[in-house]
């Protein structure tokens, strides 16, 4: 499996608090509106390493296409910093995937994230993520810029959308505003 090495000495307990998916193409976002992801601080497992319990929010249409509110809860154990590993609670026990923090803002303002394939089907894919439901487009394009200079996720940003937020830019974003 082509996965990227975490960005150095990412500490899991800075993820914690509330983060909005801006920009993806990640799969699992696909359709929906309003994404944000809450990481809660849980017990350390037997091995000392972090674990956190990652409340997925969002919009999603129902079976006859109203937009619905949706929760997913996973817990996420840590493996290499920035690394996590998640599984499914409840009804969808059995999903599994990893996410990598590829790069992310010395302050944790931002980051950007690696999803593996889901073993329930969501395909692999990048999300940049931001403690605020918006941000500014000089501040976004400089975060494409080093997406875009990353060696990894360099060859992985194509087809990247803004989701709808509860806050709207003054303007939509500009995602293809930065070349390398």
């Amino acid at each position: 499996m082509d996965v990227p090495d975490p960005a150095a000495d990412i500490d899991p307990r800075r993820l914690v608090g509330a983060w909005y998916v801006l920009v993806s193409n990640y799969g699992f976002w696909r359709g929906s509106t309003h994404p944000r992801i809450d990481y809660d601080l849980l017990t350390p497992g037997e091995d000392g390493r972090a674990r956190l319990l990652e409340s997925r929010r969002f919009r999603a249409p129902d079976l006859l296409g109203r937009a619905r509110a949706r929760l997913v809860v996973q817990a996420c154990r840590a493996g290499r910093p920035g690394e996590l590993f998640s599984r499914g609670t409840g009804l969808r026990w059995g999903s599994r995937h990893r996410s990598i923090v590829v790069l992310a803002d010395s302050g944790y303002r931002w980051t950007v994230v690696w999803y593996t394939r889901s073993n329930f089907g969501a395909s692999q894919g990048l999300s940049i993520h931001t403690r605020d439901p918006w941000i500014s487009q000089a501040l976004l394009d400089r975060i494409l810029a080093r997406v875009r200079a990353h060696p990894f996720s360099s060859v992985r940003c194509e087809g990247l959308v803004a989701p709808e937020q509860h806050w709207v830019p003054p303007e939509p974003y500009r995602l293809d505003s930065v070349s390398v």
